[in-house]
């Protein structure tokens, strides 16, 4: 069976199981499903039916490189034989690293992840939803183009010998911090404003 097939009829089921948790009100099992169901069909279909993933890697690979220009560091962007992007940092004297914009550079999963998360929040209202998402999905973009701007200013003033303490460390403790900030406004905001706005009516 195609792959495509595969995921359609995956989308189906997992259709069919978040319409029942929701008709029968049992907004755990909803959420859960509905959010990891969600982010899951998301990235297998942006990788394997359309060509969501290499649009991200391109616009990743192609902002890190006019930000890094616009900081004073020469890089470029290529394409490898594999059809991926890469950015080419220019670290000190005459050493090029290049970093490979995969799934996991890509800020893909972290986008799906978000996707799901808030698209099935039931404690906000649709149009909400839509807007926070919209505003998250641009912010988790820019984190990621921040991550890995972090990654390249590295290598190009300390050398290739900072890669792995730049990648491993740096670049995912910067993203860490920014995605709570993110996660903040569209999910534990939203949360603690409705708890308060329940609260108030109640009394």
């Amino acid at each position: 069976m195609p792959a495509v097939a595969w995921l359609a009829l995956g989308a189906l089921v997992w259709a069919v199981g978040v319409r029942f948790f929701w008709k029968a009100g049992a907004w755990l099992p909803y959420f859960v499903l509905g959010a990891a169901g969600g982010a899951l069909i998301l990235v297998v279909a942006l990788r394997a039916v359309v060509p969501g993933e290499a649009v991200l890697r391109a616009a990743t690979a192609l902002t890190v490189d006019q930000l890094a220009w616009f900081l004073g560091v020469q890089t470029t962007v290529t394409s490898a034989t594999s059809g991926d992007l890469l950015v080419v940092g220019v670290p000190h004297h005459n050493e090029w690293t290049l970093l490979t914009i995969g799934i996991e550079c890509s800020g893909l999963l972290e986008l799906a992840t978000l996707t799901g998360l808030v698209a099935f929040f039931p404690a906000l209202p649709p149009l909400k939803r839509a807007r926070v998402l919209a505003i998250a999905l641009v912010l988790t973009f820019l984190a990621n183009v921040v991550r890995m701007l972090v990654i390249v200013l590295a290598l190009a003033y300390g050398g290739q010998g900072w890669l792995d303490v730049a990648h491993v460390v740096l670049g995912r403790f910067v993203f860490f911090v920014l995605a709570i900030g993110i996660y903040w406004f569209a999910i534990t905001r939203p949360t603690l404003s409705t708890v308060a706005a329940r609260l108030k009516a109640a009394h």
